[in-house]
C-alpha cells in the first residue's frame, strides 16, 4: 500500500544551534509479524538511498542502504551503537533514546516522535528530535 511521509529532524549541537532537515516522500507500507514496515527512496548527492523503517510497539529501527549504510535502533532508555558507512568513511554512532512515542491510534496514519542523544565518532555530540507522519489509504 502507498504511504506519504513527512519527516522533520531537528539536530541540536553542543551550543544548542539547531539544524532542521525536512523530507517529504512517497513509499510503501506493509505489516509483517505484527510489525509495520515503511520503505521509501530518496536521493542524496545524486545517489539513491533506500530507507526501511520498522515500527514495533516499543521499538523503531531505521535502516538506510545505498550511498549511505546504517541501522539505528530506538528504544526508550536504551543505547545503541552502529556503524555509519559513507563515501567519506565509516563512523561509529552511539544513540541513547530519551523518548519514543508511537501513535497508531488512527487507522489512516502513524505518528512517530523520537528524541535521542547522539555521538558520532567523538566528532559530533548533540540531541536529535525526529517527528514523522506516515499517511496511508491516500
Amino acid at each position: 500500500m502507498e504511504a506519504k511521509l513527512k519527516i522533520t529532524t531537528k539536530q541540536y549541537d553542543e551550543l544548542e544551534i539547531v539544524d532542521t532537515i525536512e523530507v517529504n516522500s512517497i513509499g510503501k507500507i506493509f505489516e509483517k509479524n505484527k510489525d509495520i514496515y515503511v520503505v521509501y527512496e530518496e536521493t542524496e548527492e545524486g545517489q539513491k538511498i533506500t530507507t526501511t523503517i520498522k515500527i514495533s510497539d516499543e521499538e523503531v529501527s531505521i535502516k538506510r542502504f545505498g550511498n549511505v549504510n546504517s541501522l539505528m535502533v530506538f528504544k526508550e532508555k536504551h543505547k545503541h551503537l552502529t556503524k555509519y558507512k559513507t563515501n567519506q568513511g565509516v563512523f561509529m554512532i552511539e544513540t541513547e533514546t530519551i523518548k519514543l512515542i508511537v501513535d497508531k491510534s488512527k487507522k489512516d496514519y502513524i505518528k512517530l516522535n523520537i528524541e535521542y542523544n547522539i555521538n558520532i565518532s567523538d566528532l559530533f555530540n548533540g540531541k536529535n528530535e525526529i517527528s514523522m507522519l506516515i499517511e496511508y489509504n491516500i
